[in-house]
């Protein structure tokens, strides 16, 4: 359909306002609003005209920055419908910020919000957390008279909860006239949200009436806190079970470890929908049973199924766990299938999983196909390029991260000392490490001890390598201790290498690795009777040998 006949100059219907607001009135499609508005600016539209076509753009909810743009056009608009449903239609489509500056927009030109505009701009606030903004709103409510209405009270009560504010929502709460389902739910949930199970249990229990809700969040508040006695003896008697209930269930038992039982739940649901595969694929992650989770993606990707973020990072982590090539270029495959549909979490797990199964090409096009990067997708790729020798590399990209501005944290510095002591850069790697404690103030942790140690030793600063590890590093960090050894077989110090070893056979006692390395060492300088010791005391432990690991010098 086309609205040209009707707009047309010519035609008998034209020049006036009554056909023009019939055009909006009738329009179908954006573009037929479109054709209809640039007739309104050739002829020069009226406030009236204009609130229509946004009200009529927001119908459509695919275009706010197209209904923005023509309602930004009136001047001083006090028309209190298409503002609430201009902030309406931003909250629904999660523009919650966009939500919360039109309605301070709409308070300074003066308009009166009713209680549909509060309960749009509140719900923004809670899904976006802003609680200060969300304070300002309840400020609001108390002036304009609407701390009575229990549609706004219900809705800020909610809000606070969502913010984890729950004494405010206990007040807002508690000052209630009128309380129904939706509010007692709402308390009961911002306690359960909050981990407070004992408050909520007791508003649980009084409750008149309860909602598959109420039920759902008691389920997921005892789960999530790791309660799952009482998790399981609710989920059992409820009613009407949700998605919702089965996933927090699954999810319990899978934070626990308890993987057979998340099993046998995830087998008893009889429409399994994504966020239940998402939960039982990261339970299997998260508790080593790589394979199973990979499996369980290719039985979600053969029934189409849609993966969630939950569960492409869960999968990703098998892949990484496991160093699986073939199922990790599978699952970047799907992945780039997706195309926009990739998050920033899911793209960073991407970058460490092609890192760990030695395609760090794939990390390097993945990150820089990423339209946004944060501190995780610098410090994932810092570390993959310095696993993989690539020092230079390693480096430029940390140069790259501060030059746009990210600030670096403890994970980022890690990979960087990596890099700069796989290729001895004794003097860079000092330098970054007084950067990170004297610019940014960050404490140093066993980890960028053990790298300085490592870059130490392989200056053959041996000396200085121990007194830091016995000052500062720790003597029960097996990483430091380790990098020590090992830079005790490159210069052949048999003396140091004994320490280290002695400190690690405490710390680790059946890592066959060091027993194995300092043998070696003493082979290194001849000392085969001392070898031979080595290899006694691990035999006396029961200890075997890894294959590929010599007990001839090097």
């Amino acid at each position: 359909m086309t609205l040209e006949p009707l707009l047309s100059p010519s035609s008998s219907h034209y020049n006036t306002e009554a056909v023009l607001r019939f055009c909006l009135q009738i329009s179908k499609s954006i573009r037929q609003l479109q054709q209809t508005h640039a007739r309104l600016l050739r002829t020069g539209a009226v406030q009236s005209q204009l609130l229509l076509l946004t009200t009529q753009i927001l119908k459509f909810q695919n275009d706010l920055e197209y209904a923005r743009k023509v309602f930004d056009e009136i001047p001083q608009c006090q028309d209190v419908l298409v503002w609430t449903s201009l902030i309406r239609a931003h909250t629904l489509n999660g523009h919650f910020a966009g939500s919360l500056t039109l309605f301070a927009k709409m308070h300074s030109c003066g308009a009166s919000p009713n209680a549909f505009t509060f309960s749009s701009a509140l719900s923004a606030a809670a899904r976006s957390s802003a609680v200060v903004e969300g304070r300002g709103l309840h400020t609001h409510v108390v002036k304009l008279g609407f701390s009575s209405n229990i549609v706004v009270e219900t809705v800020l009560l909610d809000m606070y909860g969502k913010c984890g504010l729950v004494r405010d929502a206990r007040q807002v709460f508690d000052a209630m006239r009128e309380k129904d389902i939706v509010s007692w739910t709402a308390m009961v949930a911002g306690y359960a949200k909050a981990g407070l199970m004992r408050s909520a249990r007791e508003l649980f229990d009084v409750m008149t009436e309860r909602n598959v809700v109420s039920w759902t969040a008691m389920v997921a508040g005892y789960a999530s806190s790791g309660e799952l006695g009482p998790a399981r003896e609710l989920f059992d008697q409820m009613p009407v079970r949700n998605s919702v209930s089965w996933t927090a269930m699954i999810a319990g038992y899978g934070k626990s470890g308890n993987v057979s039982s998340a099993r046998q739940l995830f087998d008893q649901v009889s429409t399994k929908d994504p966020d239940v595969h998402a939960a039982m694929l990261a339970c299997y992650s998260q508790n080593g049973f790589c394979k199973e989770a990979i499996e369980l993606y290719k039985e979600m990707k053969k029934k189409k199924v849609e993966a969630t973020e939950v569960a492409l990072v869960g999968v990703i982590s098998a892949c990484t766990q496991t160093g699986d090539a073939d199922a990790a270029n599978m699952v970047a495959s799907h992945m780039e299938e997706r195309g926009s549909k990739v998050t920033p979490i899911a793209a960073n797990a991407l970058i460490h999983m092609h890192s760990k199964c030695g395609t760090i090409e794939k990390a390097l096009r993945v990150f820089h196909d990423m339209q946004e990067k944060d501190v995780i997708s610098y410090s994932a790729l810092i570390a993959g390029l310095a696993d993989h020798g690539r020092t230079k590399e390693a480096l430029d990209i940390f140069k790259q991260m501060l030059r746009e501005g990210s600030e670096p944290n403890e994970v980022t510095f890690v990979g960087v000392l990596h890099a700069c002591s796989h290729a001895g850069l004794l003097d860079e790697g000092l330098n970054y490490f007084k950067i990170m404690t004297k610019t940014y103030g960050l404490v140093p942790g066993k980890e960028h001890y053990a790298c300085l140690a490592d870059l130490l030793g392989r200056a053959g600063r041996l000396v200085e390598a121990q007194k830091l590890i016995e000052s500062v590093a720790g003597l029960s960090d097996p990483g430091a201790w380790g990098a020590l050894l090992g830079a005790c077989m490159a210069h052949s110090n048999v003396e140091i290498a004994e320490t280290a070893a002695k400190h690690l056979f405490e710390i680790e006692p059946e890592n066959t690795g060091n027993y194995v390395l300092l043998a070696n060492i003493y082979a290194s300088v001849n000392r085969w009777d001392d070898a031979a010791r080595v290899r006694n005391m691990m035999s006396g432990r029961g200890l075997s040998k890894n294959p590929g690991l010599s007990w001839t010098a090097n």
